[in-house]
């Protein structure tokens, strides 16, 4: 059953996790000398070795590249004589089941003598709130059953076997040498610390906290201090950090908050674990994240309103003619009509909006916003020393991608953050450049229209999205004035909605800063395939973006 559930989870959970910032595995490598590490999708299986002795712990899905990633290790599967079976989920034990590809036939595996019970069939193993039953794990495997507290050699490795009952009924964890505890699917790293795994997936919730609670316990009285590693969300040896949340639990319907930006939107997409990276990076640990938020240009709210709209007219349709009994046939067909057409346009508006929300977050898959800030990001450059000025700054994500990138120079950013764009705010601006750690940006209140700025005063001036939406200005006066604060010499980067009908003729525009002594100065379409593709750009009412670059 091993190759069916595996393909099984790689569809269903692929779909039911993806975007929520749950699974985080690390990619294949070394965490240290004696730790390696490989992924299996969104789950991490572990190579132990001291002395020429190797030991695995848990044995992931069947899964067809783990000897080709065992090879990136320089671990060859036939120096594996244990394998430590934290529990008994197809994606810990799948290697080991009798249909798999049998990598590991003649290595005995640790397993908690409750744990087993799942194994013979005494018990079975439940999912989903307990709704559904897994089949049944079968193994040829010789095993080793043990109990809590047990300790057990293999060779000069001391391995010792803690119970932590919750996420199943004889869930093992295993401390090897007292530096090393692999923790199988007991924790959940979220951004800020430790939780209890995940909600739905457990046999009893209440049963995982109070084993978490007793295994810090132990660790603390103990006075150990070991590497904490868990099955999908990488490792830490902080226990405060390991242990922030453990009365609290990894809630899987809905995203994590806060939410971890280092989170892959689809665990099970593995493209970024390359052999070279294997080979060449040591594996971070994880630690606290302070994630910005730079909210996002259609907000949750205008989605919501629509939709609210939508339902009011549908309800209204379904109860106009018991509301208007009264009235004629010909004043409820129309009213009929006028409501299913509110409703239909509603629910359009809605769907497009929950379209453009889903493209342009920065937790999402598409992340648009995000690659159009770091597209104009690649063109700022200030000089060390010199001075930059975002206008029109919003949440700060352009001001503080540029200052992360001239590390050596200040950046200003500027906006008047009026009332129609409530979740925009300097105190935004300064906590997304805190989570950022950009020390070198600063932002203030401005207006495009006038600047309070003398002169020639900034090296770089940019913007994005800033001036179509400032109405009654000529566009052209808007980039004038922008630019009278550039010094000489000095570059710009400015993005917009520069279609005739928004900014006039922009071509004429460029020729005229050309004739003014403006080098370099070039209009490059965005909407061709720089940051989206022209289909996208008409979909998002985006077409005609252009970002206008130069030297003064």
């Amino acid at each position: 059953m091993s190759k069916q559930a595996s393909r099984f989870q790689k569809t269903v959970m692929s779909l039911g996790y993806r975007g929520k910032g749950i699974f985080k595995p690390l990619n294949t490598g070394w965490i240290d000398e004696h730790t390696a590490c490989v992924r299996e999708w969104i789950a991490n299986i572990f190579f132990y070795q001291k002395n020429g002795t190797v030991i695995m712990i848990d044995a992931g899905y069947s899964y067809e590249r783990l000897k080709e990633k065992m090879d990136w290790l320089g671990i060859d599967p036939s120096s594996v004589e244990n394998i430590l079976i934290t529990h008994q989920d197809t994606d810990h034990v799948g290697a080991l089941e009798t249909d798999s590809d049998g990598l590991f036939r003649n290595a005995k595996i640790v397993i908690g003598e409750t744990e087993n019970k799942y194994l013979t069939g005494e018990v079975r193993r439940k999912v989903i709130f307990g709704a559904y039953q897994l089949p049944l794990v079968k193994t040829d495997n010789e095993k080793i059953l043990v109990h809590d507290g047990e300790v057990l050699y293999f060779n000069d490795i001391k391995v010792e076997c803690i119970l932590c009952p919750g996420h199943t009924w004889g869930h093992m964890v295993y401390l090897i040498d007292d530096a090393y505890l692999f923790t199988g699917d007991t924790i959940w790293f979220g951004a800020d610390g430790g939780y209890s795994f995940i909600n739905s997936l457990a046999e009893d919730n209440n049963l995982a906290k109070q084993s978490l609670k007793k295994l810090e316990q132990l660790l603390r009285e103990r006075n150990l201090r070991p590497k904490i590693i868990t099955g999908h969300t990488g490792w830490s040896q902080d226990p405060d950090f390991a242990f922030a949340h453990i009365d609290k639990v990894c809630n899987s319907l809905e995203k994590q908050k806060p939410f971890d930006p280092t989170a892959p939107y689809d665990g099970y997409e593995e493209s970024d674990d390359t052999k070279e990276k294997a080979q060449s990076e040591r594996l971070a640990e994880r630690t606290c994240v302070h994630a910005p938020d730079y909210k996002n240009w259609m907000p949750k709210g205008m989605v919501n309103g629509f939709a609210a709209g939508a339902a009011v007219c549908a309800c209204g349709y379904i109860a106009a003619d018991l509301l208007m009994k009264d009235k004629s046939e010909t004043t409820r067909k129309l009213a009929k009509s006028a409501l299913a057409t509110g409703a239909a346009a509603l629910g359009g508006a809605s769907a497009w909006c929950q379209m453009l929300h889903n493209r342009f977050s920065y937790e999402g898959k598409r992340k648009l916003s995000k690659q159009i800030i770091e597209g104009i990001a690649s063109y700022i450059h200030i000089p060390e020393g010199g001075k930059g000025l975002d206008v029109g700054c919003g949440s700060g994500a352009l001001a503080i991608a540029a200052a992360k990138a001239n590390q050596n120079a200040s950046v200003r950013g500027i906006d008047t953050w009026g009332p129609e764009y409530a979740d925009y705010n300097q105190k935004r601006c300064e906590d997304n450049a805190k989570a950022e750690g950009a020390s070198n940006v600063s932002f203030c209140k401005g207006n495009a229209i006038h600047l309070d700025f003398d002169d020639e005063t900034f090296d770089v001036v940019m913007s994005n999205y800033v001036y179509h939406n400032i109405a009654g200005h000529n566009k052209q006066q808007l980039l004038r004035e922008t630019l009278r604060v550039l010094k000489k010499g000095g570059t710009f980067a400015i993005h917009d909605i520069m279609s005739k009908a928004r900014y006039g003729d922009m071509e004429k525009f460029v020729e005229q800063l050309k004739a003014e002594g403006y080098e370099d100065v070039h209009l490059i379409p965005t909407d061709e395939g720089l940051f989206m593709s022209k289909a996208e750009a008409v979909c998002m009412a985006l077409n005609g973006s252009c970002l206008l670059v130069g030297r003064k």
